[in-house]
């Protein structure tokens, strides 16, 4: 992307990072036990694993015999014949996902699985209204205070458009409990998962801002005297790299059985 484009801050990014606490990350653990949970039901075992992460803490303790490598834009891949990459909870901050998926296919050897774990674009929704609503009301405006996340739409193509094969984008959703909404603004910078949009307001928000967004977050959920609810959406896609041994997809009109009779139900006329 050029730098029109760019939507991260990548200085402010890092400084967000530094100050996280790597030990206590309740995304990464969540990220961590989907990506496992997938490799269960995956018949091939991997000897040469990469695992391409800014916060290595649960990552490695899962994966201890993997390499790994920083989220930078240009990927420092320590060799070229990956069987399994991984990358973990970070394509969100990346100004080109595309680009950074067309580095790993380039460093995998034929018949590699790529597995990508990201928060996607419904993550935070009960903030980001909470937050337009108070500042409309406190300035007439809203400017850029939630990172934008990628939409599961677009998930799929960004791994057809890198030339993986077998493409699938998939999401799940936690439901994160809190006691009151300023938790949930804690939680968030203690995690690094804060807003470094290049075009965010970058001086210091009123504390009349924050009062009203804890206010109209309670208001949205009927929540008084009780906690209060964050969403988080993770988007995990998989992708092969191509090879000559993959399974293929059948041809249209080749199939011996019909959905109904393999499904065991009746089949019923559409009505007019």
């Amino acid at each position: 992307m050029g730098n029109s484009e760019e939507i991260i801050d990548n200085e402010a990014l890092a400084r967000s990072r530094a100050r996280s606490d790597k030990e206590d990350n309740f995304l990464q653990k969540l990220a961590v036990q989907e990506i496992k949970d997938r490799l269960k039901f995956i018949k091939k075992r991997f000897e040469k694993i990469l695992i391409i992460c800014n916060n290595s803490y649960y990552w490695q303790n899962a994966f201890n015999e993997a390499d790994f490598i920083s989220d930078d834009e240009i990927l420092k891949f320590p060799r070229a014949d990956y069987d399994l990459v991984i990358h973990g909870m970070s394509l969100h901050y990346s100004n080109d996902p595309i680009g950074q998926l067309i580095q790993c296919r380039s460093f995998m050897e034929k018949g590699g699985l790529l597995l990508g774990i990201f928060l996607g674009g419904q993550t935070l929704n009960e903030l980001r209204a909470a937050i337009a609503s108070a500042e409309i009301e406190l300035t007439g405006g809203i400017s850029p205070r939630v990172l934008p996340m990628i939409d599961i739409r677009d998930a799929g193509s960004f791994l057809m458009r890198a030339g993986f094969s077998l493409p699938v984008a998939d999401i799940s959703v936690n439901e994160i409990y809190y006691k009151k909404p300023l938790d949930l603004l804690y939680d968030l910078r203690k995690m690094g998962e804060t807003n470094v949009q290049k075009h965010r307001l970058k001086k210091f928000s009123h504390r009349k801002l924050f009062s009203l967004t804890s206010d109209k977050y309670i208001q949205s959920q009927n929540s008084k005297n009780k906690p209060v609810t964050a969403t988080f959406e993770f988007i995990t896609i998989t992708g092969w790299v191509p090879s000559e041994d993959q399974p293929k997809p059948l041809k249209r009109g080749s199939a011996t059985m019909r959905l109904a009779d393999a499904l065991h139900v009746k089949e019923e006329k559409l009505k007019d």
